[in-house]
């Protein structure tokens, strides 16, 4: 089932992940339609960053099958996934912090960027987050946990992707730059962006979501369309305090 009931953008089905006998992801099969933001909500350990890890090739899955635009990923090498069009914000941003800002970018989108346009998207990202504009030639590493979340979004997008990951966005920042974050969220989306958000504040996420899948346990227990899941009781009692 998707949240628009067309086939979507990203497909998975079945999907298995494991870390040598324990199985974090047990047959989990959710959809991502073109133009959508989706939402994975639930308890720590749930398996929801392990199912970005393996669509963005950092795992290799135990079983299932992904696709993106009817073209088989599964079990694709991280490279190949950035190439094909998945690109993830990782939870604690992983940025680069002993190059500067400008490196960072650099490298993120010398591949995938057309030949001499490279500068002029590292340009765009400066004006979409212009506190990096103005630390271009500072060290990643030096700034502050929401200037570096804005470096990992910008190093995401110049990867050009056909779908974001975005793991936990607002994990460690004040709720002033949550809120700030997720602004962004709203605004990469509005411009064309499709989104497959994991994120904590399950509040947050249906806020901004179309559609919600709810994890326990490493399998889907929930699922259908954020505010309609927002006011289903088991929702509220379990991750709304209320």
């Amino acid at each position: 089932m998707t949240a628009a009931g067309a086939r979507p953008l990203l497909e998975v089905e079945n999907l298995r992940v494991a870390y040598g006998q324990v199985e974090a992801v047990r047959g989990v099969s959710l959809g991502v339609p073109e133009g959508s933001i989706v939402t994975l909500i639930g308890p720590n350990g749930a398996g929801k960053s392990s199912i970005l890890s393996a669509l963005a090739g950092l795992v290799r899955p135990a079983g299932g099958r992904v696709r993106l635009g009817g073209a088989d990923l599964t079990g694709a090498p991280a490279h190949r996934a950035v190439a094909a069009g998945l690109s993830l914000v990782p939870e604690g941003r992983a940025i680069l912090g002993r190059m500067t800002v400008e490196e960072n970018l650099r490298l993120a989108g010398e591949r995938r960027q057309p030949p001499g346009a490279l500068a002029a998207a590292i340009d765009e990202q400066c004006r979409r987050f212009p506190i990096l504009g103005e630390r271009r030639g500072q060290l990643a590493g030096s700034l502050s946990g929401g200037q570096q979340q804005m470096l990992a979004f910008a190093r995401a997008l110049l990867a050009r992707p056909r779908v974001l990951l975005l793991d936990e966005p607002s994990m460690g920042l004040s709720p002033i730059l949550v809120g700030q974050i997720f602004e962004m969220v709203e605004q990469i989306h509005r411009e064309g962006a499709t989104i497959l958000l994991v994120e904590q504040n399950a509040r947050l996420a249906l806020g901004v979501a179309h559609y919600a899948y709810v994890l326990e346990h490493g399998r889907l227990v929930l699922q259908g369309p954020s505010r309609e899941l927002a006011e289903d009781p088991r929702v509220q009692a379990a991750y709304l305090g209320s």
